[in-house]
């Protein structure tokens, strides 16, 4: 990081396959969310290179590197507006990232185990969120967070400790279908427990 006396992953080699999931599990602090934040090019490598498909990501413009990725942070960002606009936040219509489907929304709300909260509300995908998801739960949040992921069918998934507010038991559940869904896309989970 910028001012850093020493750097905060070295000497780093991996490859994550489509149709596969990697994991990164380690102790608080020990760069797994560094890691993965270096995909999406929220810091550029200062040594080495990371690519998609055999193209170093510094050679593809952020738009459509961005487009290729699903990307849950480790804190569930939420915006004011809808549900449904939230679950279709990576869409932009473009040829890079198509508008999002009602249909494809939905299911991606029912592979992240939140139709049923969604449901439960008077206007359901149009209820209202507040800015920063203030009016959801933690769970509720990162439920909502993981199905803007799905729904944009990325190549690759970045999950950074995205489970870490979902009880055993749902966790279970969205990890099942979830691994039904991404197929043969690349999935990396951050994770602190196996």
């Amino acid at each position: 990081y910028p001012g850093a006396d020493e750097d905060a992953l070295e000497h780093l080699s991996f490859t994550a396959r489509p149709g596969q999931t990697t994991a990164v599990i380690g102790s608080t602090g020990c760069g797994k969310s560094t890691l993965l934040n270096l995909i999406p090019r929220f810091y550029d490598v200062t040594g080495g290179r990371i690519t998609i498909d055999g193209v170093d990501i510094r050679d593809v413009s952020q738009h459509k590197l961005r487009s290729l990725l699903g990307y849950v942070p480790q804190k569930a960002v939420l915006f004011s507006g809808d549900i449904a606009s939230n679950l279709k936040f990576g869409s932009t219509g473009g040829e890079d990232a198509p508008d999002i489907s009602d249909r494809q929304m939905e299911e991606a709300a029912k592979i992240a185990q939140a139709v049923e909260f969604i449901e439960s509300r008077p206007d359901k995908y149009r209820s209202e969120i507040s800015q920063g998801g203030t009016n959801v739960s933690g769970g509720q949040k990162q439920r909502l967070s993981i199905a803007r992921a799905i729904a944009k069918a990325p190549k690759v998934y970045l999950f950074d400790d995205s489970f870490s507010a979902l009880d055993y038991k749902t966790d279970v559940k969205l990890r099942r279908a979830l691994a039904e869904k991404t197929g043969d896309a690349t999935v990396i989970i951050v994770a602190q427990r196996i």
